[in-house]
């Protein structure tokens, strides 16, 4: 997924969530607020996940990773 189609799954979940009726019943607006907020935590590693990747990158760039062990873990 990139993140470009994770911005278009959050904004989808803000929009149902954002839209909800005032006369949506307890259970349904519970299941929009638990799909939103499992989705943001999920969106939230993945955003974290791209900065480790993006920060090894650059110190590779740099030279500085020789032998590191993030840049084994990242794949590099």
């Amino acid at each position: 997924m990139t993140m470009v189609q994770l911005q278009d799954i959050l904004g989808d979940q803000i929009n149902t969530v954002n839209g909800l009726s005032v006369d949506a019943d307890d259970a349904d607006r519970k299941k929009a607020y638990d799909k939103a907020d499992v989705i943001a935590r999920l969106a939230k590693q993945m955003i974290n996940n791209a900065d480790v990747i993006l920060r090894t990158d650059k110190l590779a760039g740099e030279g500085k990773l020789s032998d590191s062990t993030i840049q084994k873990v990242v794949g590099e």
